[in-house]
């Protein structure tokens, strides 16, 4: 885990909360439905920012972005997760949450297990593609 290297220990400045689509039975029918994974707000942190100019439609605007997603080993994200990542939410900002949906997840490891650098993280490439509205 990289907050036990105490050099880093504010480095996932975001927050998440990841939800996933889970197949739901009622009766004789199975609908999808997403729930909510994480039970409180899981430390991330947001970099790599790839963020273009919103693209006008005939129907409406959309902005779209991609960017990358540091979180610890232990964090439970799949692709196609979607995730509402609030920025600065682990240093106690109340920002609006931003929509993405994640790409498959990465894992780098410490070469010694951790014991050294506490480096070892999960990363995720997102993807946002929002409508943009009121």
């Amino acid at each position: 885990m990289i907050l036990n290297n105490p050099i880093f220990s504010t480095w996932y400045t975001d927050t998440a909360d990841i939800y996933r689509t889970v197949p739901v039975k009622e009766g004789n029918l199975t609908r999808q439905e997403r729930q909510k994974v994480n039970p409180s707000p899981v430390p991330c942190r947001i970099y790599r920012p790839e963020k273009g100019p919103p693209a006008m439609e005939k129907t409406a605007a959309r902005k779209q972005s991609s960017e990358k997603m540091s979180c610890d080993l232990s964090v439970d994200i799949r692709a196609g997760d979607e995730l509402l990542i609030v920025r600065g939410g682990n240093l106690g900002h109340a920002n609006k949450p931003e929509r993405y949906f994640a790409g498959s997840p990465v894992q780098y490891y410490d070469p010694v297990g951790g014991a050294l650098t506490g480096l070892q993280h999960k990363e995720v490439g997102l993807l946002m593609d929002n409508i943009i509205g009121g």
